[in-house]
């Protein structure tokens, strides 16, 4: 049969074993070992890591996608397929949506938004578009290839 182990803690107090050692910070033995088997600082598998928020607003810290979408009625799929497509969170909590993206990466609310931009009217950008010129070419008027 196994006989415990006798084991020190970070700040060199001995225990009989783990489970004493857990059971004097009020871990479970089996999130101890997770975390050590995961290459957590003992300090940390029997404390717990700080928790960074991913995201404040106004002064308040949020940690999990869950508690940003709570707290600004954002549905969560929204949210995720969002940040999938690049958005930051401050344009998901702001409803802040992007139809058309230029060809240099600019992600624009709007057609007339982008056309406004590069001074092109936007029935003019769709009959480009149409003739089946490229995004670049339909915005700058210059073919593929042609220097500036």
């Amino acid at each position: 049969m196994n006989k415990p182990i006798a084991c020190t803690d970070h700040f060199g107090n001995t225990y009989s074993s783990e489970t004493e050692m857990c059971e004097a910070y009020n871990v479970p033995l089996s999130l101890y070992l997770k975390r050590r088997e995961r290459n957590w600082p003992q300090k940390d598998a029997l404390e717990g890591r700080e928790k960074d928020s991913i995201f404040t607003k106004d002064g308040i810290d949020y940690y999990t996608q869950k508690e940003i979408c709570d707290a600004f009625g954002v549905p969560r799929n929204t949210f995720r397929d969002k940040r999938i497509k690049g958005y930051t969170i401050e344009e998901i909590i702001n409803g802040v949506t992007y139809r058309i993206e230029a060809f240099d990466g600019t992600r624009y609310a709007t057609e007339a938004e982008m056309c406004a931009i590069y001074g092109v009217k936007v029935s003019t950008y769709r009959a480009r578009r149409r003739a089946g010129k490229s995004n670049k070419e339909a915005l700058t008027g210059q073919h593929e290839g042609e220097d500036t």
